[in-house]
């Protein structure tokens, strides 16, 4: 019988998409890695092997879960990384020899977590486990509404935050060491907004919901403050930890928020009544 959970292991399902992901994400960067002379195309071309894992994850699972893919997505990171390191790509020996090869990989692989929870919800929409088993363990409507708005005021408020720091202590100010906090407050802002559209407006206990889009906004912000805004030497390993670490808790204190208020405007839930 399908079940529905956020935190729930299935072996089967868990070492199937790891095989397959590691598989492919090996097989899709070596395809072209020695054949161009650039690492942007085979770094995109790898992610699709994550793709593969979720959706292997989401046909072999019996039900629903968060913790399976996320795991899996890791597994697949961990392991390809040292394989795809190993063969030595003429793609990647730039990258190499600057010393970013780790540094971009780490990003790739963090975006590869995004596309494996894609997958599992394309993988168990293909296997059709929904189908009268009632409502499914996430609302996944309302977590990629969640991540539209805490982009949206993250990158808003950064942007502002920016300028007038800009204007008033000169260029790339507000990206100074010194003024990290400025930037960690912007993030927390715009992940409460996340948290908040999740737990208050999709029924029920929303809080892993609220953590599954913060973190995918906080991947996708990410990707702005790396590609946008000079890579490691604006966005170090212990920042990037720092401000997953305060998006994570910003979204967990919107979505508490957002489930407080929603049980005073709807009442409990049924199932807490």
């Amino acid at each position: 019988m399908p079940t529905h959970s956020a935190f729930r292991f299935d072996p089967k399902a868990i070492i199937g998409s790891f095989l397959i992901g590691v598989i492919f994400v090996v097989l899709s960067t070596s395809m072209t890695a020695n054949l161009l002379g650039a690492s942007v195309f085979p770094l995109l071309a790898m992610t699709s092997g994550f793709i593969l894992a979720g959706i292997s994850y989401g046909y072999l699972s019996d039900g629903e879960t968060v913790m399976e893919p996320a795991l899996a997505a890791i597994l697949v990171a961990v392991v390809s990384y040292f394989i795809i390191d190993a063969f030595s790509f003429d793609a990647f020996s730039g990258l190499r020899n600057d010393g970013s090869f780790t540094y971009l990989m780490v990003v790739a692989y963090m975006n590869g977590l995004i596309l494996t929870f894609a997958g599992a919800w394309a993988g168990e929409k293909l296997e059709r486990t929904y189908e009268g088993s009632g409502r499914p363990a996430m609302e996944w409507g309302w977590i990629v509404a969640g991540v539209i708005l805490g982009f949206a005021v993250s990158l808003f408020l950064a942007n502002l935050v920016i300028s007038l720091f800009g204007v008033i202590s000169g260029q790339y100010a507000a990206l100074e060491s010194s003024n990290a906090w400025v930037m960690l407050f912007v993030v927390f802002l715009g992940l409460q907004a996340t948290g908040y559209v999740c737990a208050f407006r999709s029924p029920g206990d929303t809080s892993y919901e609220a953590a599954v889009a913060g973190l995918i906004t906080l991947i996708l912000l990410i990707d702005v403050f790396v590609f946008t805004l000079g890579g490691e030497s604006i966005l170090s390993y212990l920042r990037m930890f720092l401000v997953i670490f305060v998006g994570l808790l910003a979204s967990l204190v919107g979505g508490y928020v957002g489930e407080r208020m929603q049980v005073e405007v709807e009442g409990p839930h049924p199932s807490k009544a």
